[in-house]
């Protein structure tokens, strides 16, 4: 008896669990019934408390915040890059933004495009542009350092006699040092002559070898130009050092080692940035590109290319009218460049977006209607895309409130949305038909029929839109900003256009049918067709359904069919493999440019003539004792030089521990300098010919003065230079190896290595971390709902497996497609998660409510056929309606659009595959029984179609109008 017991106790808990899966499919179903069914007697009432609540959500507008700070959006919050930026803005004070110009020729070095050049230049020069109050000219934004050009001082004295302060480098008596006006010189004198000094905007061009005069330029022969450029080493118009030899590019040398052409010119204007001015919120983009810079910088920017851009036309029609033994080019770039150029691509294919929406808008109204007046659901398919446009809004309302700022990326949103929820309206559409197809529906009242078209479509829609929510959820705890803050939008977006679904537009449903009801035209409703005849078509016989029973029955569910559609799904999956394992995490900012930019044709003049040029990095050091870090400071320098993948240290503690060696002989590295003697040193050094180009490399506590000891260093920087990289496998080490130095260097207190370029490196760094995390935990939880919402753990396996080779075959052919890892595809993959879910989900689910028979070896085969001839179209008309509407963007410049149609290309290629064709002959070969199992048979009843609906429909005709 125990046994017997203790048999029949684990006979019941397993039938109990077995039966789970229907009891909430089934709950599920009343659930949606009862609300259908409620919605369809008071529409106008849901209809206006959606439109209510859609108002209330508005009112989260007023703390709209759009981020357009950069480190905001692109970079993970807790990097070091943020932390380093954030100290740098805030405690430095100022900064330089370059501009560029690059002139190319066959050889630029003669005389006659020297003097068009220095046209070109004193164009720029003259530019001004208005400003709030007063026009804006070079000199207002210009970084100025002292000019000591023709600052001489003849003394005669016992020491020195006709001596040139600041040109020349006349010794003392024996010879046996430098001259140093700085150290040798009369103090008083000396700074009262230094303080006299003019300052002059810095610009770094090999025209300041003739002072910028078009006439000593024309009166050079082209030995006198090489003569200049190979020997001069001070500029003539500012006196201090500089190498003129490194503005020319793909130059050509003698045998002697002499340049004598060059097919480039380089030319560097320095404008000064005060970043205690600088708000984001109003100097920033809405693409979130824009570099720091006051108005006033930005403004005249503005000119800058303006002039250029002018120049640049009247220099090609000089060169083809007067010059025709050179071709000319003429190419630059503003600080300003890069942002305004990727913000306007981001937006300006606005055209091509609404073009997209309005195919599919023709699309949706041609699926949902039928070819006649009073059919024709012009209105029910406006209403389907209010919800999604509604469910926009809200998210934006409802994310403004919490306080979620709003993103350049947040742009895909009404896509994505369109995208999930046009394919519920399909489902809903489908449905409808279905329970008219049974004689006993058509006679039941309509807010019956609604509740038992929506207790069927509900469910479905149901899961898959809770699994998508989740999916997003999880993608929300990302580090990176401003896909966290996607994902929340999404969110919410996608459940607020799933309750607008069940609720709006149901009501809006309910009085679209009633107008069908009442022979109201579609587009007109008081125009009443007399002679409309419902004709009630059977959806087994719609050549859809047709189409697809034939191509099911005789092709895919077949034992050929089947094994073809195994092995080319191996075949894709190999391949997918192969591709995802090559697939590399790379993103360069570059490719947010359209080709024909004048900073993409910048970008190509710079990388052909000056391609050995890497990027520029800093080490930042912060408030510390000075005298006593100073070796190693020292062995920090020292050791970044010795880095191969460094190329240049511009080293200031070498020239400064020289510049005290030789003058004062003091060693510096022994740790043994008292403080004042260090203060006094730096400061005569920074007044130097020598160490006057480092002041800029200090910030103090307090005004560097000439004569007077240096203030409290409170932030100095070392600049050096990279060499040439290829691409992440070299510069991501780099980036670690030179903070590595930093940090081991063992100097007590703040150090740093930082460079703007890092922001795209950090990303670099850990995206492809990020993508694989995201993901991960998006399945984990995918399971997880539709293990909760299906119930039904073989058929959560078989969804997920399809969501698995989809995501497989989608990374594996981005890489063959030319895709990488970045941002733009890490949202992509994101929101691959929850479209691949949708076509798997929808035919599971249909397969599982499809009716059993029993005792029949082609059970599983009918079910499948069933499903796919009930859900099948719906979903492959939603699949169509996000590829028509994205279609337009296969022609878009942006970056961004490109790479969103080819992921969502990827997505609904491989997602229909797998949910349409492998996921059915799973079903049909190893699928589970149905939730729908009938005990009673009905073999004298062919359509087995109808027979999933009879059953599906009993539990659910409880009640009846009165």
């Amino acid at each position: 008896m125990e046994i017997q017991e203790r048999i029949a106790k684990k006979r019941s808990f397993m039938n109990t669990m077995r039966h789970i899966p229907e009891r909430i499919s089934e709950g599920v179903e009343r659930f949606f019934y009862a609300l259908g069914s409620r919605i369809a007697l008071q529409p106008q009432r849901w209809l206006i408390g959606s439109v209510i609540i859609i108002i209330f959500c508005l009112s989260g507008l007023y703390w709209f915040r759009q981020e357009k700070n950069p480190l905001k959006l692109w970079i993970p919050p807790n990097s070091d890059f943020v932390h380093d930026t954030e100290w740098f803005l805030s405690n430095f004070g100022e900064g330089q933004r370059v501009q560029n110009i690059i002139l190319t020729g066959d050889d630029i070095l003669q005389a006659e495009i020297l003097v068009k050049l220095n046209e070109i230049i004193k164009q720029v020069v003259l530019t001004k542009v208005p400003g709030i109050h007063a026009p804006i000219s070079w000199t207002d934004v210009c970084f100025k350092i002292p000019s000591i050009k023709g600052h001489i001082r003849n003394r005669r004295s016992t020491n020195y006699l006709d001596n040139e302060f600041f040109e020349e480098e006349p010794s003392l008596d024996l010879n046996e040092i430098v001259f140093e006006p700085a150290v040798h010189a009369d103090s008083g004198l000396y700074c009262s002559i230094y303080d006299s000094l003019p300052r002059a905007c810095f610009m770094y061009n090999i025209l300041d070898l003739w002072e910028y005069d078009s006439n000593k330029i024309n009166n050079q022969t082209k030995e006198d130009i090489i003569m200049r450029i190979n020997t001069v080493k001070v500029s003539p118009t500012l006196g201090h050092p500089m190498n003129f030899t490194d503005l020319l590019g793909d130059v050509t040398r003698d045998h002697d080692g002499r340049i004598v052409s060059a097919k480039a010119l380089k030319t560097q204007f320095m404008v000064r940035v005060n970043f205690s001015n600088i708000n984001m919120d109003t100097s920033g983009n809405d693409a979130g590109t824009a570099d720091w810079a006051t108005e006033e910088a930005l403004r005249w920017e503005s000119g800058f290319l303006l002039t250029l851009k002018k120049a640049s036309i009247e220099l090609q029609n000089w060169n083809n009218n007067h010059y025709r033994n050179e071709t000319l080019g003429l190419f630059y770039e503003a600080g300003r460049s890069f942002g305004d150029i990727s913000s306007s691509t981001l937006f300006q294919d606005i055209d091509k977006l609404a073009i997209g929406i309005l195919l599919m808008f023709f699309y949706v109204q041609l699926i949902l209607s039928n070819f006649n007046w009073v059919e024709w659901r012009f209105c029910l398919t406006v209403t389907g895309l209010l919800c999604v446009g509604g469910a926009f809004i809200i998210s934006i309302g409802v994310c403004s409130a919490i306080g979620i700022p709003y993103g350049p990326v947040h742009t895909s949103l009404p896509f994505m949305l369109l995208g999930l929820g046009i394919d519920d309206l399909f489902v809903m559409m489908a449905s409808w038909k279905q329970i008219h197809s049974l004689e006993e529906n058509r006679k039941k009242a309509l807010h019956e029929r609604i509740g038992l078209a929506l207790g069927h479509a509900g469910s479905a829609i149901c899961i898959t839109s809770f699994t998508d929510v989740v999916a997003f959820i999880i993608g929300a705890s990302t580090i990176l900003p401003s896909l966290q803050s996607f994902c929340i939008y999404a969110a919410v977006g996608v459940l607020v256009t799933f309750l607008l679904q069940i609720t709006f537009f149901v009501a809006f449903f309910t009085l679209d049918a009633k107008r069908i009801q009442q022979k109201r035209n579609g587009l007109i409703p008081c125009i009443v067709h007399e002679n409309y005849v419902s004709k009630i078509v059977d959806p087994n016989e719609t050549f859809s359904t047709k189409l697809i029973d034939r191509f099911y029955s005789k092709i895919v569910l077949t034992v050929p069919g089947k094994l073809s559609i195994l092995l080319i799904t191996i075949i894709a999956a190999s391949v997918g493999a192969i591709g995802s394992y090559q697939l590399e995490q790379w993103f360069d900012p570059i490719w947010f440019l359209p080709k024909d930019s004048h900073l993409s044709n910048y970008i190509v003049a710079r990388n052909q003539y000056f391609s050995h040029r890497g990027h520029s990095a800093y080490v930042f050091i912060g408030d510390i004792d000075y005298p006593s870090e100073f070796s190693k400071i020292m062995t920090l320098a020292s050791n970044l030089k010795n880095l191969s993948s460094v190329e240049k240290v511009d080293s200031w503690p070498e020239d400064f521990a020289h510049f005290v060696q030789t003058f004062y002989q003091a060693d510096l590295t022994t740790n043994k300098i008292k403080k004042e003697d260090f203060q006094r040193y730096l400061s005569k050094f920074l007044f130097s010919r020598m160490g006057g180009k480092y002041q800029m490399n200090f910030h103090f506590d307090g005004k560097l003065k000439c004569g007077e000891d240096a203030p409290r260093i409170l932030i100095a920087t070392m600049e050096f230079f990279f060499i040439k990289f290829t691409g992440p496998h070299q510069w991501i080490p780099a980036m670690d190896d030179t903070k590595q130095i930093a940090r081991e260097t063992g100097i007590n207190g703040f150090v740093t290595v930082w460079s703007k370029v890092f922001s795209t490196w950090v990303t670099d760094k850990l995206i492809a971390q990020e993508v694989l995390r995201n993901i991960i935990l998006a399945l984990i939880c995918v399971m997880g709902t539709t293990a909760v919402l299906i119930a039904e753990p073989q058929t959560c396996f078989w969804i997920l497996l399809c969501v698995l080779l989809t995501l497989l075959n989608v990374c594996g052919f981005m890489y063959f497609w030319g895709l990488t890892i970045d941002i733009v595809s890490c949202i992509g993959l994101e929101l691959a998660v929850g479209l691949s879910v949708d076509y798997a989900a929808h035919v599971a689910h249909a397969f599982l409510n499809a009716s059993s028979k029993e005792n029949n070896n082609q059970d599983r085969k009918i079910r499948a056929l069933i499903a796919v001839k009930h859900i099948g179209a719906a979903v492959a008309y939603g699949a169509g309606s996000t590829l028509l509407a994205l279609s337009m963007l296969a022609f878009s410049d942006a970056y961004v659009f490109r790479a969103f149609f080819k992921i969502f290309f990827l997505v609904i290629l491989f997602g229909l595959w797998h949910g349409l064709l492998l996921l059915p002959i799973v079903l049909s070969t190893v699928g589970p029984r149905s939730l729908r199992h009938n005990d009673k048979r009905r073999s004298n009843d062919s359509d087995a179609t109808r027979v999933m609906d009879e059953e599906a429909d009993k539990p659910l005709n409880t009640e009846t109008e009165n």
